[in-house]
């Protein structure tokens, strides 16, 4: 049963002088998803900057993921631009003790639903054993992923589940009409975690909620308790977060260093949070950290 999941997708620290990977920074981020009270983790996805990490890289980080996180559920992103890569990544995955795996669909060139079906077939036969789950996120890769592909790729012996990013909920009800009992479909919308569950996903992937975990767990409980009441004031406590981290790795990151911990650098370029945006970050520690 994955009533209403919490999976954080959790940010990478990297040395602020050389843009390294920080892996001691990166092991307090992922110790404090473990203690966070969420359901398990999507690493090496989008919040963590995968395309600009190496393939030993991922593979390290990979493994620390398994070490830290222990029991709970961790989900290794294996997606890259081509198979020969996902292979690498795969053996990595395997090698660290990996379970379940997400797989972005191949993206910067062109590519049609039979390739993207092709790829797919290919890569669920060299990850045999492994849960694998469809990454769709048409507004980075360009690939559309529509309810016919879905379905055929749902047919693949392995393929457990979707993560739908930067798509309407309606898209989701839609899957969901299609797909089989049991699929699992996750949505990567934070700010509509509370909702989602009634337009049949199972639960939400979270960049937020590897800085500000609490308002999405205190979520889970009232929608597992159908607290309507309680439901409604906490949507206001993640609108909150959710605007204020507003999608950012690195606003991710900052939160980490305002609550003490050595957590630090980037290596993609994106911007650094303001001082208005850090003062906001600051303030909602103490009730959302």
């Amino acid at each position: 049963m994955h009533a209403h999941d919490i999976i954080t997708a959790v940010p990478l620290a990297f040395d602020e002088k050389d843009e390294s990977l920080d892996l001691e920074g990166t092991r307090q981020i992922l110790e404090y998803v473990a203690s966070s009270g969420v359901q398990g983790a999507l690493i090496l996805g989008t919040t963590g900057e995968f395309p600009a990490l190496s393939i030993e890289e991922r593979n390290t980080v990979a493994r620390l993921s398994v070490e830290v996180l222990g029991e709970m559920r961790v989900i290794v992103h294996v997606g890259a631009a081509s198979r020969y890569e996902v292979s690498q990544l795969i053996v990595g995955a395997r090698a660290a003790g990996a379970r379940e795996i997400a797989v972005l669909t191949p993206y910067y060139l062109p590519a049609p639903p039979d390739e993207v079906y092709a790829f797919f077939e290919e890569v669920v036969a060299e990850a045999e054993g492994l849960d694998v789950y469809v990454y769709m996120f048409e507004a980075r890769t360009g690939i559309p992923v529509d309810e016919q592909l879905i379905v055929r790729l749902a047919g693949l012996p392995g393929v457990v589940g979707v993560k739908v990013s930067g798509e309407a909920l309606a898209l989701i009800s839609s899957f969901r009409r299609r797909l089989p009992d049991g699929f699992r479909i996750y949505t990567g919308a934070d700010g509509d975690y509370a909702r989602a569950g009634a337009a049949g996903a199972d639960g939400v992937i979270s960049g937020v909620a590897s800085a500000f975990a609490r308002p999405f767990v205190a979520m889970r409980d009232a929608l597992l308790t159908a607290d309507d009441t309680r439901i409604a004031e906490l949507q206001a406590d993640i609108d909150e977060v959710v605007e204020a981290v507003d999608g950012s790795p690195a606003r991710m990151r900052a939160v980490h260093r305002l609550a003490g911990h050595a957590v630090g650098g980037r290596r993609m370029p994106i911007p650094d949070p303001t001082d208005a945006e850090i003062a906001r970050l600051e303030r909602a520690i103490p009730r959302f950290h």
